[in-house]
């Protein structure tokens, strides 16, 4: 699997010109309009470009606000899956989605801006378009996943890929490889719909993909763990809900 032509997920080239504090401010504005909105039953397509227009956002700005943006009823029914705490793991079945946690931590290693969303989940703003590149970050987030399984004792891991995705069982090879590098067993599997196969599964989902979140029985915020306690060192985390 080779690297992607840029080697990291890394931030956009006008990202530090985009997410300065004063302009997240403004995010922060327009993001409480847009969940107005999204509140009263708006398409998220209008709402966002009601609200976008209005802000006068640029294009990455206005996806940040739809990734952090969730109407109340949605987040209700995500909290109310919610694990707290990382013992709660211990000798219970665990299933990942694949991407979506993988993208988002290569995110984070990689210096690009993650944000906080309504829910409380972590988002980036990147996308794999249907096609899937080991990063330099990759092997890293991995690592990262399998340390927190170990130190935890979780049961069994799986993780969930999309197989229409290409590369997807090249990457799942990879996983597999080093979790056995680090003493850690669980599985991989590909899936043509893997939305479903993690919320309709009868196990812990580690996922920030909101709509999975709200139909699964029990969760865990694995992500914001990472980051809350550290275990990342340098990360550019925008919480426009602050202001």
């Amino acid at each position: 699997m080779s690297p992607d032509n840029r080697k990291h997920r890394g931030p956009g080239p006008r990202d530090h010109l985009l997410f300065t504090e004063e302009l997240i401010k403004i995010m922060s504005q327009a993001a409480k309009d847009y969940c107005w909105l999204l509140d009263r039953n708006y398409t998220a397509k209008a709402a966002l470009k009601l609200v976008g227009d209005h802000y006068k956002l640029r294009e990455r700005q206005r996806t940040a606000l739809d990734r952090v943006c969730q109407p109340q009823e949605l987040v209700a029914r995500v909290a109310a899956g919610e694990l707290y705490m990382p013992e709660e793991l211990k000798n219970q079945p665990i299933i990942i989605d694949g991407f979506n946690l993988l993208i988002i931590l290569e995110a984070v290693l990689s210096g690009a801006p993650v944000f906080k969303g309504r829910d409380g989940l972590i988002r980036d703003i990147s996308g794999i378009h249907g096609s899937y590149r080991k990063i330099s970050e990759t092997p890293k987030a991995i690592e990262l996943t399998a340390t927190f399984f170990k130190q935890y004792h979780a049961g069994t891991v799986l993780w969930v890929f999309d197989k229409p995705v290409s590369n997807s069982g090249r990457l799942a090879q990879l996983v597999k490889e080093i979790g056995r590098n680090n003493n850690i067993s669980w599985e991989t599997k590909l899936a043509d719909q893997t939305d479903n196969k993690v919320a309709e599964a009868n196990q812990i989902v580690i996922s920030s993909d909101s709509q999975i979140l709200a139909r699964s029985k029990q969760w865990f915020n694995l992500i914001s763990f990472l980051l809350n306690n550290k275990t990342i060192k340098s990360i550019w985390l925008i919480d426009i809900w602050k202001y």
